[in-house]
């Protein structure tokens, strides 16, 4: 009687899901969850029980009935429900492929204070301006302790600075600082997020999704002195996994950065700062999004930026369409680069992998930052075997090598994914789609303090 009752609940869920054109598995889903039974309801059948409303047996069956279904429903609803499945995007939003001097949107995510000045020197960096302004939208997570309920707060732009000791109002009032200092070129949008670290990637994929920004910037979860050139790390095991999530389901660009203190750049007599920025171009979807950010960068007059190409010589050999996209992207920098002293192109030929890294080692680093890409091929013999050589990842081989000690490199690094794109999806050729959705994208600010669960 009690699984006849329950298969009716589902069904009576399902029906108008259905008929309002939720995918199958999505309103089964549905069914299941709200056809489960907690805590409330078995204290109002041991008041019942107390009551002489409910005999014993029946109150047995009950409980065993919620206990039996419960126990299923959790696990059968994790296996089917994907919440990350919305996020995989079929139109480009990457910083190759945005229109020239369109807006570029870019969701910063901050998880402590120390966090906010190597952001804002990145979006300094970025070469803000009236007529290619920098939208960007960061939010400042915060794990959730206790059982308290998810929170997603949005902070409305524009409003006064609070005086108040909250790590929340210091950050936010830095970035409100950083957007008056670039009046009409930077537009900046408060968010704070409280929830359990194994969903905090909900929160940043899906704020990317809606705002469609090209590009998450989030934090390495190890931080160095500048001082001693220390590592410290930043409650490390929560934040890899935040970011390694990130990475995963990520509906567009994913960038992460790692501070070593150098983003302020030098400071000239006249309180000017230059930057000397470097990338390492070697090939893939990775390295040619990293060059279109540098590149982006190298439209400020202060930035010199220098690209040092490494050629797998036996694939320089072989026409493939990555590597036409890749000698595209290059001709484009060299154009780009004409004719201008400030920016600077090298090349080296290298055949294996012991070839690469002592190219790579051997380069006089002087930078601010490096750019880089963080997949490559795995089955090209510049990187056969690798994979078993890295510590960390999420940065990739050559992100790895550019932080770890056995390089002499005290250099920011910023490692970048270009946006994934399942093996089934196909990627649309127009422009038109980035047209439709930055035409049709329009922020509305929210109400002060407004907090909605996550």
């Amino acid at each position: 009687m009690a699984f006849v009752c329950f298969v009716g609940k589902v069904l009576g869920i399902m029906i108008p899901s259905l008929y309002c054109k939720m995918p199958l598995v999505d309103a089964l889903c549905l069914g299941l969850m709200m056809s489960t039974q907690g805590i409330t309801d078995i204290l109002m059948w041991q008041h019942g029980s107390l009551l002489f409303l409910i005999d014993q047996q029946s109150y047995s069956i009950m409980v065993m009935s919620t206990v039996v279904l419960t126990g299923t429903i959790t696990p059968l609803v994790k296996i089917l429900y994907n919440p990350s499945k919305r996020y995989k995007s079929k139109r480009r939003r990457n910083i190759e492929h945005a229109l020239p001097n369109a807006e570029l949107r870019l969701l910063t995510c901050i998880y402590n204070q120390y966090n906010t000045p190597s952001i804002i020197n990145l979006l300094n960096l970025s070469n803000p301006s009236l007529k290619s302004p920098i939208c960007f939208y960061f939010i400042h997570l915060i794990e959730l302790s206790g059982r308290s309920t998810p929170l997603l707060i949005s902070h409305k732009p524009g409003r006064k600075f609070s005086v108040r000791s909250n790590i929340s109002d210091h950050i936010i009032n830095a970035f409100q600082f950083f957007e008056q200092n670039n009046d009409g070129k930077v537009i900046m949008n408060a968010y704070t997020a409280i929830a359990p670290c194994a969903s905090m990637h909900d929160d940043i994929c899906t704020l990317a999704l809606e705002k469609r920004t090209s590009m998450v910037i989030i934090p390495f979860h190890k931080q160095w002195t500048t001082s001693t050139n220390d590592i410290q790390e930043l409650s490390g095991p929560m934040i890899r996994s935040v970011n390694l999530n990130v990475l995963e389901k990520s509906p567009c660009s994913v960038g992460i950065l790692v501070d070593r203190g150098t983003l302020s750049g030098t400071v000239s007599e006249y309180g000017e700062a230059f930057y000397d920025i470097g990338m390492i171009f070697i090939q893939g979807p990775d390295d040619r999004e990293a060059l279109a950010y540098a590149m982006r960068m190298a439209e400020n007059p202060n930035v010199s930026l220098t690209v040092v190409r490494l050629l797998d010589v036996s694939k320089a050999r072989r026409s493939t369409i990555d590597h036409e996209l890749d000698n595209n992207m290059m001709n484009k920098y060299k154009m780009f680069a004409e004719g201008k002293k400030r920016h600077a192109y090298l090349q080296e030929d290298v055949e294996n992998s012991v070839e690469m890294i002592n190219v790579i080692r051997s380069l006089d680093i002087c930078y601010d930052l490096i750019l880089v890409g963080r997949r490559h091929d795995n089955e090209s013999r510049l990187f056969m075997g690798t994979e078993w050589n890295v510590e960390n990842p999420e940065l990739g081989f050559i992100g790895d090598m550019l932080i770890s000690s056995d390089t002499n490199c005290d250099v920011s690094v910023l490692v970048v994914q270009q946006q994934s794109f399942g093996s089934h999806d196909r990627m649309p050729e127009s422009s038109m789609y980035v047209v439709m959705e930055q035409v049709c994208t329009v922020d509305i600010p929210r109400e002060l303090g407004k907090v909605w669960p996550s």
